[in-house]
C-alpha cells in the first residue's frame, strides 16, 4: 500500500499546471486592452466637434488632386477649413479648372485657375470657407469631381 507522500508526489506528477491557464488569460485580457486602447481612441475630429468649436486646432494641410487620362484623382476629397489643395496635371494636354460651390453665403462661389495649367505643372488653393465645391475641367465639363470642406 503506497504511503501518502507517495500518493501527493504521483498526483503532484500527473496533474497539470493550473496557473498556465490563468496566466494565458490574463495575457489575452491585457493584449485586448491595448489592442482597444491603440485601435478605438477619440479622434481629434470627434473631440473638436463635441466640444462645439467651429475651428479646429489643428495645423492646416495641402491635399493633391492628380489629373491624367481625362479623371482627377481622387474624384471626391472631403478636407477642413483652412486647407490647400493642389491641382496636378499629369496628362499630355493643359487643362483650366473652375468650380461651383453650394456655399449658402455667396462671398465664396468657387475658384477659377487664372491660367491653363500646362502639363506637368499645378494649382494651389487655399479654402477659407466650408461647403461643397463642384470642380470641373473648362476643356471638358464632364471631366469632374468634388471637394467637401468642413469646418
Amino acid at each position: 500500500m503506497p504511503s501518502i507522500k507517495e500518493k501527493l508526489l504521483n498526483k503532484s506528477e500527473n496533474s497539470e499546471p493550473k496557473g498556465l491557464s490563468w496566466i494565458l488569460v490574463i495575457l489575452l485580457l491585457i493584449l485586448l486592452s491595448v489592442a482597444i486602447t491603440y485601435f478605438g481612441g477619440s479622434s481629434p475630429d470627434s473631440a473638436s466637434s463635441s466640444t462645439g468649436s467651429n475651428i479646429s486646432s489643428r495645423p492646416s494641410r495641402t491635399y493633391s488632386i492628380f489629373y491624367s487620362g481625362g479623371v482627377f484623382s481622387p474624384t471626391n476629397l472631403r478636407i477642413h477649413q483652412g486647407d490647400s489643395v493642389q491641382f496636378q496635371n499629369k496628362s499630355l494636354f493643359p487643362i483650366k479648372i473652375t468650380s461651383q460651390s453650394s456655399v449658402k453665403n455667396k462671398e465664396s462661389l468657387g475658384f477659377q485657375t487664372t491660367k491653363e495649367i500646362l502639363p506637368d505643372q499645378g494649382f494651389d488653393y487655399t479654402f477659407q470657407t466650408a461647403g461643397v465645391f463642384d470642380y470641373y475641367n473648362e476643356r471638358n465639363p464632364n471631366e469632374a469631381g468634388t471637394i467637401i470642406i468642413k469646418q
